[in-house]
């Protein structure tokens, strides 16, 4: 949108007085008048009069601007009665969504075009009602049975049961609460419950996430459900959902969309607390209305690099209950109540009817400590937090740095994890084996940057280790210091040399004598690569967690910045938390870690 023009337009209609003012003079700054109009985008108040209280802009909007009487005219006209709402809805770059205008005025908000259509095109398909014939409750009841032998009340049946009945379904539970075995079972009983179902993709926001599901679908009880024709029907190669829509890295044109639809009868993607607004509609336009679509993930980890968290959003209407209807035929196909189900009241059932929590966590006991902690994060159990810092949680060690002295305990610390890696290397093992052993523990940190962030920390450690002979020989290649038992993360997909984001590899010497880092690719197979060709990775001792969102290790270290900082929210500690599978060392200063859990 013209900037200039619309402050004159609004100017014309005396919202603002503005006409004197040199519209150079704050466009390359911080923009008040983007501010007055991103605040319709909040609220509308009851009165109709402003947006947000005067006290939000003075605090937040003008105190860079030097123009004292422009922030003086700005905050009389807030305080002035103006029907927002209709004085923008006469501008011609705001529109009611029936045609394409920069703006859409709705209910009182104000939306991007793009935003609001996206927002309109899940809304519809979320609420399209499931085409379910009740003559299969038979056939679905036989086959969820043969799945969930047991008579108890059991959510993942509930879950399994909700992909034979909607097109649409969301499931959302924490680490351990048996995603990964629900999305197999959900595979079984979709191929055995339909014989028109001829194509299953399975896809995830990542190329590591990806690899997961790969690894998921070996497991020998999933195999042996599947006569010869059956296995056929799964596409046992996940892909990105990037790779999956045909979506290019250098114009971000999308191949798949709504005029040229994907041909698959049932989609799983998995990790789908990453998807985003756009993404979310773009992977419904890209598949017709007849194809299965099943979202699984964690509502509680990391919300999207863009914006809006769908997974989370759709969270919410759990709460709701099933509408009558539904938790009838569930009732009918698995042959158990559905226990603590109220019935929908607020016309939401759209919605609710599609959404199942698994909250049951079978890797972790509710009294271990990884558990503990974990729910305590999400419900603010303050207990568990005064215990955490007496160290009294099972397998959960707090360490509060503040000091030069314990930043250097915990650099040693972290140093003493890597031993076992460190006596493999030394002992000269099969690379596999040394790989696996280096992934079974990791150290993540919040920021990048600083002496608490990835890059600090990889660079003393190097330092360190090379001070106590841990390793005694380093080169420099191309600028970058290399050694024996380097570890580092690819950080662009390089399909030449066979490589993805995400991937961790060590470095060794070939059997030239030359060094190279080997990757542990699917079927137990290494991929070797000289470090001279390698252009776009990173040193991996420690690493985001972002980056480590969609990974698992037995063992991790989490490390928080010693200042209170914007991106320390309750999700990014959460996450960081739940990467690890049985123990967990945290190095924070205590006020830090409270304030982190009391920022949703």
């Amino acid at each position: 949108m013209n900037m200039s023009r619309l402050l004159k337009v609004l100017a014309n209609k005396k919202i603002i007085n503005l006409i004197d003012f040199y519209f150079s003079q704050f466009i390359s700054k911080k923009n008040p008048i983007v501010m007055l109009v991103s605040a319709c985008v909040s609220f509308e108040s009851k009165n109709n009069h402003i947006f947000l209280p005067i006290e939000y802009f003075e605090k937040n909007c003008f105190f860079s601007i030097s123009n004292k009487n422009f922030i003086k005219k700005i905050l009389e006209c807030l305080k002035k009665k103006i029907n927002w709402s209709l004085e923008l809805s006469k501008h011609s770059s705001f529109g009611n969504g029936s045609i394409i205008t920069p703006l859409v005025l709705y209910k009182g908000k104000v939306y991007l075009y793009k935003m609001w259509k996206a927002e309109k095109n899940i809304l519809e398909r979320v609420c399209q009602q499931n085409s379910f014939d009740e003559s299969n409750i038979k056939t679905c009841l036989k086959i969820l049975n043969n799945l969930f032998p047991e008579k108890e009340y059991n959510v993942q049946k509930i879950a399994v049961a909700l992909t034979l009945i909607n097109n649409i379904v969301f499931i959302t539970g924490g680490p351990g609460t048996g995603k990964t075995t629900t999305i197999l079972k959900i595979i079984i009983a979709l191929i055995k419950s339909y014989n028109k179902i001829k194509k299953i993709q399975l896809s995830a926001p990542t190329g590591k996430a990806t690899k997961n599901l790969i690894e998921i679908l070996k497991k020998k009880w999933f195999n042996d459900y599947f006569c010869k024709e059956e296995k056929k029907k799964i596409l046992l190669h996940p892909i990105t959902i990037h790779q999956l829509l045909g979506i290019s890295k250098t114009s971000e044109k999308i191949l798949f969309n709504k005029k040229r639809q994907l041909t698959i009868d049932v989609l799983i993607i998995d990790e789908a607390s990453m998807i985003d607004i756009l993404m979310m509609n773009n992977i419904l336009l890209a598949v017709s209305k007849t194809t299965k679509i099943i979202f699984v993930g964690d509502h509680n980890q990391l919300k999207p690099v863009k914006s809006s968290s769908i997974l989370k959003d759709i969270y919410y209407y759990a709460e709701h209950g099933y509408s009558s209807k539904t938790k009838s035929i569930l009732e009918k196909i698995t042959q158990n109540p559905i226990i603590k189900n109220k019935i929908n009241k607020k016309n939401t059932a759209d919605i609710s009817d599609k959404v199942c929590i698994l909250k049951k966590s079978y890797r972790f006991k509710k009294n271990t400590g990884i558990y503990m902690l974990s729910n305590a994060i999400r419900t603010n159990k303050n207990q568990v937090f005064k215990k955490l810092f007496q160290n009294s949680i099972k397998n959960v060690f707090f360490y509060e740095v503040t000091s030069e002295i314990k930043y250097k305990n915990m650099i040693n610390i972290i140093i003493n994890n890597y031993k076992k890696f460190w006596k493999k290397i030394h002992e000269k093992r099969d690379i596999k084996e040394i790989i696996n052993v280096f992934k079974n523990y990791q150290v993540l940190c919040i920021m990048r940057n600083g002496f608490f962030g990835v890059n600090f920390i990889n660079k003393v450690l190097e330092e360190e280790m090379y001070k106590t002979n841990i390793f005694d020989k380093y080169f420099y290649i191309k600028n970058k210091l290399w050694y024996i038992g380097k570890p580092i993360i690819i950080t662009e997909n390089n399909k030449c040399l066979g490589i993805s984001n995400g991937e961790i590899g060590i470095t060794n010497l070939s059997k030239k004598n030359t060094l190279q880092v080997s990757f542990l690719k699917k079927d137990n197979i290494v991929n070797d690569i000289p470090v001279e060709i390698l252009k776009k990775y990173e040193t991996a001792w420690s690493m985001t967690v972002h980056k480590a969102q969609g990974s698992e290790f037995n063992n991790v270290t989490l490390i928080l910045p010693n200042k209170d900082l914007k991106i320390l929210k309750k999700d990014i500690l959460y996450t960081g938390i739940t990467r690890t599978r049985k123990q967990l060392s945290i190095f924070s200063k205590k006020e830090i870690f409270i304030k982190t859990i009391l920022q949703n």
